[in-house]
């Protein structure tokens, strides 16, 4: 891998609105809420914390939770030396704009030709492994960006708007159509490029690597796993505690 520096920014920033509107309370956020007797944020920054290439971790959060999180999330659970928390933004897009910037000065490469290279991770994805890490920062490292998925299995469908399929084009081809995963991994100054570019002409992408199209670079696609699964509903988080006992046999 042709990169001298790896830093990581973890996306912590959701309200858990899915998860209180199913019953779950409100004051909880989605990261927060216990996996195996331990906070969701927890399992997925002990992944990156105990990658040896990741330098450091901006973990952002939202304003109000900062002293909670770096209480009992990074001292309480032994990432200080690695983690720094981070005020988040208005949307996930602001946020991650804020990790970017807190690192981006950590910079030091040796060599000019040598990249340094940054990991954007949903918070709330805690089956991410050193495999898919491994895997999406060589395709960044050679390609400027990268990014895994899953092959789209499903039949889909195009409506109409009126509840029913569209006759002419309702069946969608899911041949060349994947699911698009975290981390995703880029170059820094192409990231921040891209996030500038953003802001300043009041785009807003689905996520990191479209922002990155946006201003005309390619993103290279990577394995990435059914079980690397995003928190966001009861049914995950069932699932999720049915992953970890899994994972324990």
């Amino acid at each position: 891998m042709n990169y001298c520096q790896v830093y990581a920014v973890i996306v912590a920033g959701g309200k858990g609105l899915r998860m209180s509107s199913e019953g779950m309370p409100s004051e909880i956020r989605k990261q927060y809420i216990k996996l195996s007797g331990i906070p969701v944020l927890v399992h997925t920054l002990k992944v990156f914390n105990s990658f040896k290439k990741v330098q450091h971790i901006a973990l952002v959060v939202p304003e109000d939770d900062m002293d909670y999180c770096a209480g009992d999330i990074v001292l309480k659970y032994g990432f200080e030396d690695k983690v720094s928390v981070v005020s988040g933004g208005k949307e996930r897009q602001d946020s991650v704009m804020k990790g970017l910037v807190k690192l981006s000065d950590m910079f030091d490469c040796s060599y000019r030709e040598r990249q340094g290279l940054v990991l954007i991770h949903d918070a709330v994805r805690p089956f991410v492994d050193h495999d898919i890490i491994s895997k999406v920062l060589s395709g960044a490292a050679e390609h400027g960006a990268s990014v895994p998925v899953i092959p789209v299995v499903d039949t889909l469908k195009r409506g109409d708007g009126y509840g029913f399929t569209s006759l002419s084009n309702g069946t969608v081809d899911r041949e060349e159509l994947y699911q698009v995963q975290t981390p995703q991994a880029f170059d820094m100054d192409l990231i921040l490029k891209a996030h500038e570019y953003a802001l300043a002409n009041a785009f807003s992408g689905t996520d990191d690597a479209s922002l990155v199209e946006k201003v005309g670079n390619k993103v290279f696609m990577t394995p990435g796993t059914k079980k690397n699964i995003k928190i966001t509903t009861i049914e995950d988080l069932q699932f999720a505690e049915y992953l970890m006992a899994a994972c324990s046999l």
